[in-house]
């Protein structure tokens, strides 16, 4: 299988006065082209943090992380613009919608952001609210703004979606169904997915599962025959 990340050394620190916060601590790993990836760990023990530096949201304070051929840890603010902007999707906790637009138009809205953007009405139908495209957010359920947020994501294409708790503000049954959407994408669409999640019962749908601790990656475990959703005992 193809590499498309890798992280080497990598070292995030946070500096507040005379305090340094040494959120990761010499992260190195691996994930393939269209791997499903799951990110355990307590809070604070920065799997959040590796999330925003993959998606080059923050920069890294040593080490290496490589997309590819690009040298993620060299970029200038101008450069992770375009390398956020090309290739990486994020799907938070909390759905960050824009509220005066329907649910097709926030998926739309995505398209102008890729070259080689998915098909917003294909999207929304993949998701199964065809019969809410002129729907606001205020009018949709958690549920159904989350599959909003996943169909806006996939919109413009990324070749890495970064999922940051996507299960984390719904219940077990919309939370199931979630997942198994972005399954579907990963399957579907051959897209490289992040999940980080505090759920353990996640991880045994993934292909490979991070196990955060203390700023760093314990030990990683590789699914051969991973599991469905509806295989789970939730």
């Amino acid at each position: 299988m193809k590499e498309i990340l890798r992280a080497e050394g990598m070292v995030k620190e946070f500096v507040t006065g005379d305090i340094v916060l040494r959120a990761l601590k010499g992260v190195d790993f691996s994930i393939n082209e269209g791997e499903f990836v799951v990110v355990l760990g307590p809070s604070g023990s920065g799997k959040s943090t590796m999330l925003n530096i993959i998606g080059g949201i923050e920069t890294i304070t040593d080490g290496k992380l490589f997309y590819n051929n690009i040298a993620v840890h060299d970029l200038n603010k101008s450069g992770l613009s375009d390398y956020r902007r090309k290739y990486v999707g994020f799907i938070f906790q909390f759905y960050n919608l824009m509220p005066n637009l329907t649910a097709y138009e926030n998926i739309a809205l995505a398209a102008e952001l890729s070259s080689d953007p998915l098909n917003a009405k294909e999207l929304l139908a993949a998701v199964g609210l065809e019969n809410r495209a002129d729907y606001y957010p205020a009018k949709m359920s958690g549920g159904q703004q989350q599959r909003v947020a996943i169909a806006r994501a996939l919109c413009k294409n990324p070749d890495i979606l970064l999922c940051d708790e996507p299960t984390g503000a719904l219940d077990i049954k919309t939370g199931v169904e979630v997942l198994k959407l972005l399954l579907d994408f990963n399957q579907k669409y051959h897209k490289t997915i992040l999940v980080v999640t505090h759920n353990a019962d996640i991880a045994k749908v993934a292909d490979k599962v991070f196990y955060f601790r203390d700023g760093n990656i314990e030990r990683v475990a590789i699914n051969e025959s991973p599991l469905t959703p509806d295989e789970v005992e939730w």
